[in-house]
């Protein structure tokens, strides 16, 4: 067998992410997953303790343990870094707590792989899902169709050829050489590495926090963080009210020694490999000013501000 083949493994803990991870697989390219239910030793001890083996192999065959190992054999390098990368973000990194483990085999031959019949039968169902995504577009190329005939009238075609022009231009291309850098710690830093980071890059309105494989997974905004240090120090605005009491409670209770994992949030981003439109809706959508870019990989390449799509905009 000349192409090289990887078995990828990964042991989910969270079934509420199973379906989100094998949505975002299917869409780069994986080409086909096995799923099997799972249980750690130390749980299966304590069930074999409990209730003897009988009681094990009840949970194995209802398919009821709360784990799942998912299999995917793959043939291409760049496939198969997209799937980890892939994974890494839908679980928030495999080092946070009650994630996972995801690891590769090398696999020397596989057989079954590809079945008579099965080349015509997937271009068959390409052909359909084309179709079907046709029928969908069109409701919305008829609206903008008549918003450019409203652009057109009002302000003339030159106007309407810039506009289209540049919202399709890729984030990566204008942006080449000036994004700015981005403020960027690991997921173990404490809260006075956080703040030092706010410090040395002014231009931001979050920090990046990034596992230790690099890859991005999760934010901390700016006035979220000013809000949790300060509001201790100067609390009278916030115990009038009985829920701001509460949060002002809260944050004097904080563990000095707490690190970014514990106070970030859910990682928002930019794909470099999106175009100006993708983004601005974007930093509408989270009412946000400034965005990191992440390459496809999820790791953090830049940092976009509202202020230079407009520069953008008005330049043409």
């Amino acid at each position: 067998m000349d192409t090289k083949l990887t078995l990828l493994v990964v042991i989910l803990h969270n079934l509420d992410l199973l379906q989100e991870l094998l949505d975002a697989w299917a869409k780069v390219g994986i080409p086909g997953t096995t799923l099997l239910p799972s249980i750690g030793g130390y749980q299966a001890v304590n069930q074999l303790q409990r209730g003897g083996l009988a009681s094990l192999l009840s949970i194995m065959e209802q398919a009821s343990p709360s784990q799942r190992l998912i299999l995917s054999l793959i043939d291409n390098p760049n496939t198969l870094a997209t799937a980890i990368s892939e994974a890494e973000r839908v679980v928030g990194g495999f080092d946070r707590p009650h994630s996972g483990i995801l690891f590769t085999l090398d696999v020397t031959d596989a057989l079954g792989l590809r079945k008579w019949g099965d080349t015509r039968k997937l271009e068959n169902n390409a052909l359909s899902q084309a179709e079907e995504k046709k029928l969908k577009d069109r409701g919305a190329e008829n609206l903008l169709s008549w918003f450019e005939e409203e652009v057109r009238d009002l302000h003339g075609e030159k106007t309407l050829t810039g506009w289209r022009r540049q919202r399709k231009q890729l984030v990566s291309v204008v942006f080449k050489t000036h994004l700015n850098d981005p403020a960027i710690v690991t997921v173990d830093d404490d809260l006075k590495a956080v703040t030092q980071a706010f410090i040395n890059h002014p231009h931001v309105s979050m920090v990046c926090v990034e596992n230790r494989a690099g890859r991005l997974v999760g934010i901390i905004r700016q006035t979220t963080f000013a809000e949790m240090m300060l509001v201790p120090a100067m609390p009278e605005q916030y115990i009038q009210k009985p829920d701001l009491y509460e949060k002002a409670i809260a944050y004097v209770r904080m563990d000095p020694e707490q690190r970014a994992f514990d106070i970030m949030e859910e990682p928002v981003f930019v794909l470099n490999e999106a175009n100006l439109e993708q983004a601005f809706l974007c930093f509408q959508q989270y009412g946000l000013t400034g965005l990191p870019i992440v390459n496809k990989h999820y790791r953090v390449t830049g940092y976009l501000t509202l202020t230079e799509l407009l520069d953008v905009y008005f330049r043409r």
